[in-house]
C-alpha cells in the first residue's frame, strides 16, 4: 500500500512540474503538441495560480516557459463557473488571457460574493487590479445588484 502511495505521489509531482496548472475533463481530453493546445469535453476543470474554473468544453493555448506549459489563452463553453477568491462567476462563454490576467465572461452573467450579487450580460473582471465591469446587453436590459445588508449581523 505504501508503494502505491508513493507512487502516486512520485506521479502528481511530476505533472506539477510541467505545467503552471492543470486541465481535466470528463468525457475527453485532446492535447495537440503541434498547435499547442488542449480541447477538454465533459465535466471540464481549469486551474491556474489565478483562479479556478468548470465547464461544459474548454480550448487551451499554451507556450512552453522553462520547460513548463504556461496557458495563455482559455476559452470556457457553456456552463462557465469560476472561482476566484471570494467570488464566483457565472455566465454562457468565457475567455481568459493571461497577458493582460483579464476574464471577459457573456450570456446570463451573475457575480456572487459574500455580501451582494450581481448579474448582468458581459462581466471585465480584471485579476490584477480587483475592477469588475458589469454590462447589460443593450438598452433594454439592465444590470442588477442585490446587497445584504445584515452581511455583519
Amino acid at each position: 500500500m505504501t508503494k502505491i502511495l508513493l507512487i502516486f505521489f512520485f506521479i502528481s509531482l511530476t505533472n506539477l512540474s510541467y505545467s503552471e496548472g492543470y486541465v481535466k475533463a470528463g468525457d475527453s481530453l485532446i492535447w495537440d503538441s503541434k498547435e499547442q493546445s488542449y480541447t477538454a469535453n465533459g465535466d471540464v476543470e481549469f486551474q491556474n495560480d489565478k483562479f479556478m474554473a468548470f465547464a461544459d468544453e474548454m480550448i487551451a493555448q499554451y507556450i512552453e516557459e522553462d520547460d513548463k506549459e504556461v496557458f495563455t489563452i482559455v476559452e470556457l463553453f457553456d456552463n462557465v463557473k469560476i472561482e476566484f477568491k471570494d467570488e464566483i462567476f457565472r455566465g454562457n462563454y468565457a475567455i481568459y488571457t493571461r497577458d493582460d490576467n483579464i476574464v471577459v465572461i457573456t450570456g446570463d452573467v451573475s457575480i456572487e460574493s459574500p455580501t451582494r450579487l450581481l448579474k448582468g450580460y458581459e462581466l471585465i473582471a480584471d485579476l490584477d487590479n480587483n475592477k469588475r465591469t458589469l454590462n447589460s446587453a443593450n438598452e433594454e436590459s439592465l444590470v442588477e445588484v442585490l446587497i445584504d445588508n445584515d452581511a455583519d449581523d
